[in-house]
């Protein structure tokens, strides 16, 4: 989504809110190491004009003493600035941080699923540093470049002429202003395209570090690393072209800058014909100007970064306005029974489910089978409110799940399906997860309902066991096991079981099934499979045919 540039400037100034006193704490820190540089170039151009003759009435020692004071204390006053600046911008990225990681929480799982891994991947990480040149290289900058130009705009008309002054002004403001505002416009679209190519590049790596295997075993490494060299070469071709317009636009800013110099000289001489002002009046304006252009340069230099902050900012507030697909309920609710009415559920316009009706209360096992791609996994997905139904409706307790909270129905039910993803951390930790307080009694048990126990104590270091350091010596079925091992420990009210077993072999799947007909007794469980012989423990056993579940 496109947004008017100002509006995202807006939107990034209003994370600012109680960092305000930092900006105020580096701007004027800012304004007084211009000041105090401007000070070395001024006394030392008094120094000057001194030994040449003219009658300044301020002796060398007082005029060397201001000069080193000046540099001494616009080091000290610069560290506050860079500081200030830094804390403000590195805190409101942990900010906006946390914001993405809410906002996409909001999100239902598949509409996550969707979005590509790469490109959330390119946003988390080059995208929100990007905006580290907004907060802590544009903000206090263009406030420092304001006041401290505005103050030299003053200082040269008092001690010079106003003309003088005005051609100071025009001077910042063509600077300062006016040339970065055309070479914005100039190079925004190469920023855009730019940051654009850079995610999609990442996202293609990303997949052809995952699909690794895949490449190898079809025999198109070749293929992948010319694909790899060519989008490499399409970046720095990119990335060339940003410079060298950077570069273009570096030498007309030089360029400006000395025929603005030679301008308040011109200027100058004609006033100092007519008598108007002193010569070394000239001198000093012309010092003055040309020592205090600093600030309006940083500015200046910003114009190449920011065409990339910018579509970096809309990428970032793509995510943080993203409409969540599923409105949160408020009621906070207890598992008893679950009740689908009618339910009726498309996949764009293919109609997936068409007048489906079940019921399971506690204590009961209920079994779905059916064959691949018939909607089986969509009604689980339903039942945890990933989608909303086109038409019919789910009940929990007799109350719309609409209506419930989706932290009261996560806390209910649990989904578990055949991939099972494991943190980079301890078994035991990876299991925590599910229950943090759990006792290593309660570990075990769930590890021997899970029959992945006698594999945890096989290992070295136990339940302390990396998962890093097991590499590839888990296989897809331990993974599994060690996700039912999860789930048992958690002790949901629901149990929702995707082809929980598909990945395991028939020893350990009929350990599992004995412990699953043990946690009957205290939870519901809804399982589905391909294979009938896993559903042998259920008390219903439906199969999806045509839309609607028909009890077999």
């Amino acid at each position: 989504m496109k947004r008017n540039t100002f509006y995202v400037i807006y939107r990034l100034i209003a994370l600012v809110g109680r960092f305000i006193w930092i900006i105020l704490l580096a701007s004027f820190s800012g304004v007084l190491g211009y000041l105090l540089a401007i000070n070395v170039t001024l006394f030392a151009g008094l120094a000057i004009l001194k030994y040449v003759g003219v009658a300044i009435n301020i002796s060398y020692q007082v005029l060397f003493s201001i000069i080193i004071i000046s540099g001494i204390l616009r080091g000290i006053v610069r560290y506050f600035e860079q500081y200030g600046n830094h804390y403000m911008a590195f805190k409101l990225l942990q900010i906006v941080r946390v914001k993405i990681f809410k906002a996409l929480r909001k999100q239902s799982v598949v509409k996550l699923e969707e979005k590509k891994k790469g490109d959330l991947v390119s946003l988390l990480q080059g995208d929100i540093e990007t905006l580290e040149v907004f907060y802590a290289h544009t903000i206090t900058p263009f406030l420092i470049a304001f006041i401290t130009s505005l103050i030299m705009v003053i200082v040269i008309s008092l001690l010079s002429s106003i003309y003088l002054g005005l051609i100071a002004l025009g001077a910042y403001l063509i600077i300062g202003l006016l040339i970065p505002l055309i070479f914005y416009k100039f190079n925004k679209n190469s920023g855009r395209s730019y940051r654009k190519k850079l995610s999609q590049f990442e996202e293609f790596y990303l997949d052809s570090i995952y699909g690794g295997y895949e490449i190898i075993s079809q025999n198109k490494n070749d293929v992948f690393i010319n694909d790899v060299e060519n989008k490499t070469k399409e970046l720095i071709k990119l990335n060339k072209d940003l410079d060298n317009k950077n570069t273009i636009f570096t030498n007309i800013m030089n360029l400006l800058i000395v025929l603005l110099n030679l301008i308040i000289i011109f200027v100058g001489y004609i006033l100092y014909q007519r008598g108007i002002i002193d010569s070394y009046y000239i001198i000093i304006a012309y010092v003055i100007l040309t020592s205090s252009f600093g600030p309006v340069l940083a500015l200046a230099n910003l114009p190449n970064n920011l065409s990339q902050t910018f579509a970096s900012a809309n990428r970032v507030l793509d995510i943080i306005d993203e409409k969540p697909v599923i409105k949160d309920g408020n009621k906070e609710l207890d598992y008893s029974s679950l009740t689908i009415k009618d339910a009726y559920f498309n996949y764009g316009n293919k109609a997936i489910l068409k007048g489906v009706n079940l019921e399971i209360k506690q204590n009961e096992i209920i079994g779905i089978y059916g064959p691949s791609g018939i909607g089986k996994s969509t009604i689980l997905k339903l039942i945890m409110h990933f989608y909303e139904l086109d038409k019919g409706s789910i009940l929990l307790n007799d109350e719309d799940i609409k209506e419930c909270s989706l932290n009261s129905l996560y806390k209910n039910i649990n989904l578990f399906s055949q991939t099972t993803y494991l943190f980079q951390d301890t078994i035991k930790n990876n299991l925590l997860i599910a229950k943090k307080d759990a006792t290593m009694e309660e570990l075990v048990e769930a590890c021997k309902n899970a029959s992945i126990y006698d594999y945890i104590m096989s290992l070295k270091d136990g339940f302390d066991t990396k998962i890093s350091d097991l590499k590839n010596n888990i296989s897809e079925g331990e993974k599994q096991r060690l996700g039912l091992a999860r789930v048992f420990l958690r002790n949901p009210k629901l149990l929702l079981l995707d082809e929980a077993t598909s990945n395991i072999d028939a020893i350990n799947e009929g350990i599992i099934l004995k412990s699953l007909k043990k946690y009957k007794e205290k939870m519901a469980i809804i399982i589905i499979s391909h294979r009938k012989s896993t559903l042998n423990i259920c008390d219903n056993i439906y199969e999806l045919k045509e839309g609607k579940l028909c009890l077999v």
